[in-house]
């Protein structure tokens, strides 16, 4: 058997990982990176493979996922898309979204409205249980688990003819909100009665460790995070919190609000529909989830952010405010516009906290505070919704050490977190690029 990499190791998105054995393939996830109007994964050689593709897996809707699965369709592709769910029922959201941003930029889509509506869905719950191996086709088995990164969004383990395959996609045991199925290899559940093993010996694991070598765990993130924030509210300022559409803006909103119960807190209202999604798919929460985001919900410092007011009409009766809009790049119209209002004091204070694309609006404002330190203050501190230092090296030892391609990072940061695993003595591991190809 063969990995190709067409997108997502030795880079930020565009997932996209191809299995090959006997001239037959299975692909997990097929996204998209947000930059230049849109990077495609490698499709030069697609030729080769669309024929004998018996299987695309989905492990949740984030665009870099994503959003590339039509192409599939648009080049004869006529099976299914195995995912979950509370997945596929976000994904029109993201086609949408992904439309607005490649119309904006004059940048051609490789496929038409038609390929989106050919995607046929099927859901791994509907076969088989979380946490359960079950056959989906000839030769293939298939075990899943909730990966704490959006509802719905998993982890896939495969057998397919004779090897077997883990795929995190982007994990995390640290949300606030959404729970994760923690993958064990059968001997690492045998000395814990409350978690049992379901993974046998791999014969590869392809992992997320999109914050490299970073060695912080989320409480030290937040404590940054709130640091800032302090900063900007003793000041008499407001703090800006752009945020993606689902995920890391209702933890965050739900965060802010509870930590600063005596400011109002301003929500995009699509921000505040996310929390539908989440009520919806409780089974992908914690216990006390759906509690928290009920009693925020009513909260008398929790406004919706009404469109018909302008942004000036808005910090006029909000004068001081922690303010969440979508999107996390600053992209969004919305999201400029308070900008521009807020970048013409320096009390106020605008806080990233997630990937920022290269020639974002968030990345170029970001890079000119570091040089100009002039205007609002302009800071990055990451929210935790993927693998680090501590948690690659968790799953590595869950796993029991398995040959592993650590993925979703650029790849000088891959590289110094395989120095660091070599040298704590974890061995076969890989730090690739697209177009790269390992035998396993």
């Amino acid at each position: 058997m063969e990995l190709t990499v067409l997108g997502g190791a030795g880079e930020h998105g565009r997932s996209s990982y191809l299995l090959t054995a006997d001239q037959q393939h299975v692909l997990l996830d097929y996204g998209v990176k947000k930059e230049n109007g849109g990077v495609y994964p490698l499709m030069e050689h697609m030729d080769e493979w669309i024929g004998g593709l018996k299987a695309v897996f989905l492990s949740h809707a984030h665009e870099d996922h994503c959003i590339a699965l039509p192409v599939l369709y648009r080049n004869g592709y006529q099976g299914e898309v195995w995912t979950t769910r509370a997945t596929a029922n976000q994904l029109p959201t993201y086609f949408e979204a992904w439309k607005r941003y490649t119309d904006k930029h004059a940048a051609a889509r490789p496929y038409d409205d038609c390929d989106v509506q050919s995607i046929r869905y099927r859901y791994l719950e509907d076969v088989i249980p979380s946490g359960q191996w079950g056959i989906l086709l000839p030769e293939l088995e298939v075990c899943w688990g909730r990966s704490g990164h959006l509802p719905g969004s998993i982890w896939i383990a495969l057998s397919w003819k004779g090897k077997r395959i883990f795929f995190s996609g982007d994990y995390t045991s640290e949300s606030q909100l959404l729970d994760a199925d923690r993958p064990l290899h059968y001997a690492r559940g045998s000395s814990n009665p409350t978690a049992q093993g379901i993974l046998p010996d791999l014969d590869l694991a392809i992992m997320d460790a999109a914050y490299g070598d970073d060695p912080e765990q989320q409480r030290s993130k937040l404590s940054h995070l709130q640091q800032h924030m302090d900063h900007a509210l003793d000041r008499g300022g407001s703090v800006l919190l752009p945020v993606p559409l689902y995920g890391r803006g209702q933890e965050l909103m739900l965060w802010a609000s509870e930590q600063y119960p005596g400011i109002p807190v301003l929500v995009e209202e699509v921000l505040l529909q996310g929390i539908e999604l989440f009520a919806n798919y409780s089974g992908w929460l914690h216990s006390n989830a759906l509690q928290r985001l009920k009693r925020i919900l009513c909260s008398p410092n929790l406004h919706r952010i009404n469109s018909d007011q302008s942004v000036e009409q808005l910090y006029s009766r909000y004068p001081q405010a922690i303010v969440l809009v979508t999107d996390g790049m600053m992209q969004s119209i919305i999201a400029r516009q308070h900008y521009e209002y807020l970048s013409k004091q320096s009390h106020h204070t605008i806080i990233l906290t997630g990937h920022l694309a290269a020639g974002s609006l968030g990345r170029r404002l970001l890079d000119q505070y570091k040089i100009e330190q002039t205007g609002c203050a302009v800071h990055h501190v990451r929210y935790k919704v993927h693998q680090g230092l501590p948690d690659v090296r968790q799953m590595l030892h869950d796993l029991n050490d398995p040959p592993t391609v650590l993925v979703h990072a650029p790849k000088s940061h891959t590289d110094r977190l395989v120095e660091r695993l070599e040298q704590e003595g974890f061995r076969h591991i890989h730090s690739l690029i697209p177009s790269a190809r390992l035998s396993i």
